[in-house]
Order: structure tokens, then C-alpha cells, then sequence
């Protein structure tokens, strides 16, 4: 592990660091948890060559835990030993502004990715979130995120639940999620487009009336659209209405998958 020297824990080299630094951390497995509480560049060797994960954590705890704005964390794999919601552990808990979370691959967790209210401004790309109970967790108050080309799968509750505002969701793919995505009473102005909904238990569900579903003319695809495509342009005849009770509308769903 490299930032201002070598160390044998990513803590260790986190205390060692400043604003700004860079921590290039080894390939291999990491047994840690850990805070980060300075505005620095956490980057491993690629998910498939670099594990962060723990023998024991007790249930309320993240693995990493965000602090500090302008964190970066890219390239690991991120295991939790334990998944269940009683055990409630987080991946990735984010208590500050303007983050960036990409290229990583989160699995086994309560919440792959949870982001704390009161808190704005994180980008979360590209990045593989699999077999937790619920993807990416954005709380009431929590607003301003951007969450694109992540490919979301297999979460036994949710793949994306909303509870804040003016949230874009973007060129993602929710495949066999049992929700591919909630949008909690507590949501609203967030926007949901160009997404992949794809063989979800039930694709999405909507409960406050002023999410859009649509953006300039772009749209989603959702696999269980029965709709028809008369002249053929790829859009369907007629709109595709999210369950709940926001009574809202993908008004114009593509009939085909986007090559997200």
C-alpha cells in the first residue's frame, strides 16, 4: 500500500495521509474496517484483485465509513461477513457532500451503499452491486446525487431506495432485484431515466407524485411493458404506469433494451 510511504493497513495509512493525497492501495485482502476522514483518493488494484472485508462487525456499522467531502473510492471489492437486516451493515456509509464511489463491486451487505441526510453531491458510477438485501439507500434529506451506469442485481429487498430530492438515476441496469427501484412517500423532484428494468420481481414502485420517469425525450425500459409499438419507432403507443401511490408514468417506454 502506497500514499506518503507504505503500511500494512489502510487505516494506518489513512492517519497518515493528507487533504488531497493519494492511497494506491495493493492487490490482496484486506481484514479492516475503517473511517475516512480526510478529502483523499482511496484507489485499489480493481475489484476483481483488490477485497476489503472483515471476520466479525457488529450489526449498525459500516465497513467504510466517509467523513471527510471529495473522497474517492474506486477499484475494490467490498464483502461484509454478515447480510442479514437485523445485522444492518452498511458497505459504504457516506456522512459527507461531493463523493465520488466507482468501479467497485459491493455484495453481502444489509445496504451496499447508504448515503446519511443532510448530505448532497455524491456520484456513484459504474460500479457492481449484487446479492445485498437493499442497493444503494439515498435517506430523507439527502439530495443532489448522481447514480449511473451501475449494473444492480439480485437484491432480496431493493435495488435503489429514494427518500430525498432532485436525485438523477441514469443508465442502470436492475436485473432480479425483488424492487429494481422504491421511491419512498418521502422523495421527490428526483429524476429516472434511460434504465434497463429487466426481470425484477416488480420493476418499480412510486409512492409521491413528483418524480419524472422521463427526461427530454428519454426513457426507460421495462421488460414487462404490454404495450404496443404501432409504427415501429421503438416507443411504445402507450405510456408505462409505476406502481404506487404517486400515480406516475414512464410516458413513453422504449419497447426494446438500452445498450447501457
Amino acid at each position: 500500500m502506497e500514499g506518503k510511504g507504505s503500511y500494512s493497513s489502510i487505516q494506518s495509512a489513512i492517519e497518515n495521509a493528507s487533504d488531497g493525497d493519494i492511497i494506491s492501495v495493493s492487490r490482496g485482502t484486506y481484514y479492516e474496517t475503517f473511517v475516512i476522514n480526510k478529502s483523499i483518493s482511496l484507489i485499489g488494484s480493481g475489484a476483481e484483485k483488490t477485497t476489503i472485508t472483515c471476520k466479525n462487525i457488529d450489526g449498525g456499522n459500516p465497513i467504510i465509513r466517509i467523513d471527510a467531502d471529495n473522497v474517492t473510492i474506486e477499484g475494490f471489492k467490498i464483502i461484509s461477513p454478515k447480510g442479514s437486516m437485523k445485522d444492518e451493515v452498511f458497505g459504504i456509509l457516506v456522512h459527507s457532500d461531493n463523493n465520488l464511489i466507482r468501479n467497485n463491486t459491493i455484495t453481502n451487505c444489509t445496504y451496499a451503499i447508504y448515503l446519511e441526510w443532510g448530505f448532497e453531491g455524491t456520484e456513484i458510477s459504474n460500479n457492481t452491486i449484487t446479492n445485498n438485501q437493499c442497493g444503494i439507500y439515498i435517506y430523507l434529506g439527502s439530495n443532489r446525487h448522481a447514480i449511473f451506469r451501475n449494473n444492480i442485481s439480485y437484491n432480496s429487498y431493493y435495488g435503489i431506495r429514494i427518500k430525498g430530492r432532485n436525485n438523477q438515476v441514469f443508465e442502470n441496469v436492475f436485473f432480479h432485484n425483488n424492487l429494481g427501484m422504491y421511491m419512498c412517500c418521502g422523495s421527490a423532484d428526483n429524476i429516472i431515466y434511460r434504465n434497463n428494468f429487466i426481470q425484477n420481481k416488480k420493476n418499480a414502485k412510486d409512492d409521491k407524485y413528483t418524480n419524472l420517469w422521463s427526461y427530454n425525450g428519454t426513457r426507460n425500459y421495462w421488460d414487462d411493458y404490454s404495450g404496443t409499438d404501432s409504427d415501429g419507432d421503438g416507443i411504445g403507443d402507450t405510456p408505462y404506469q409505476i406502481p404506487g401511490y404517486g400515480n406516475r408514468k414512464d410516458d413513453f417506454p422504449l419497447t426494446e433494451p438500452l445498450p447501457i
